[in-house]
């Protein structure tokens, strides 16, 4: 097991009551600012907001390409000198500055995305709300009891040179490819993935709206899942909503089964990322 002393930081988390994972983090030596830990996100971002607190400046003429799970866009860059996340800095930072136009912004201040995170091994403590994070390479050897291993594979979008990273679901012993989108607090599903399970629909009468970091989308469909499988970890009693989101058609997946899963099924359990190895590692029981 990963000791506490091998940790680079120990940062304290908490979860907002949309669900999403919460982290302080200060940019050019100010803050604290509320960040969302997102995997799903290939960039990490700054609401305007906090853009103005710090006085950025933006990068004249870049945009860099954005990918949420309701919206994509080009969006203007920026450089920061130093972002602080515990006792860990990130030095000459390039990210995105997305307006403050949708519901989640509201609360927050910005985004670490996989620019940030996979510079590291994570290990996500649900039971003692904090997060860990260790060199790549220390737990590439290592071998955890009790705790199961699921591959993780790169999704490339159509366009521009980005990846997320994936896992493969199980439902009804169908195979999805679903997006592990730890900034998502809920589970999203297309119509190509809810065909493939051969279970009748039901009548689109509930209307839910999705907050993602662009905006919001309506989806008027959902589907309970009564058993799900990744690897060899089971849930049960999932709910999925159903539509056609730009993430899918972003990925190229829109007519392929897809998903896309975040902390409603892995915010109550601890978990390792260990990007060196291409796994996630999942603690057995859920609290």
């Amino acid at each position: 097991m990963l000791e506490e002393t091998n940790a680079l930081a120990v940062i304290p988390h908490r979860v907002s009551q949309s669900g999403h994972i919460i982290v302080e983090t200060t940019l050019n030596g100010q803050g604290p600012f509320e960040f969302i830990l997102d995997t799903g996100s290939s960039i990490s971002v700054v609401y305007e907001k906090a853009a103005r607190k710090t006085s950025l400046e933006l990068v004249p003429g870049k945009e860099v390409l954005v990918l949420g799970m309701v919206g994509k866009g080009h969006y203007p860059v920026t450089h920061i000198d130093q972002v602080q996340v515990g006792g860990e800095t990130w030095n000459d930072a390039r990210v995105a500055i997305l307006p403050d136009l949708t519901p989640i912004a509201s609360p927050v201040d910005g985004i670490l995305g996989l620019d940030f995170l996979r510079r590291y091994a994570i290990w996500y403590s649900h039971e003692d709300r904090s997060m860990r994070l260790y060199p790549r390479q220390l737990v590439q050897e290592r071998f955890y009891t009790h705790w199961n291993s699921i591959a993780l594979y790169d999704l490339a979008l159509s366009s521009g040179n980005v990846s997320v990273p994936a896992i493969s679901l199980f439902i009804d012993g169908v195979r999805v490819r679903a997006v592990l989108d730890l900034g998502a607090n809920v589970n999203l599903m297309n119509f190509a993935a809810a065909r493939s399970l051969e279970i009748p629909l039901p009548e689109r009468r509930k209307r839910t709206e999705v907050f993602g970091a662009f905006g919001s989308l309506v989806a008027t469909t959902e589907l309970k899942v009564w058993r799900l499988q990744v690897g060899s970890v089971y849930w049960r009693r999932r709910t999925f909503l159903i539509g056609d989101f730009p993430v899918f058609d972003a990925l190229d997946l829109e007519r392929h089964p897809a998903a896309l899963v975040g902390t409603d099924l892995f915010g109550r359990r601890d978990f390792v990322i260990d990007f060196e190895r291409k796994r996630l590692l999942v603690k057995s029981r859920e609290d």
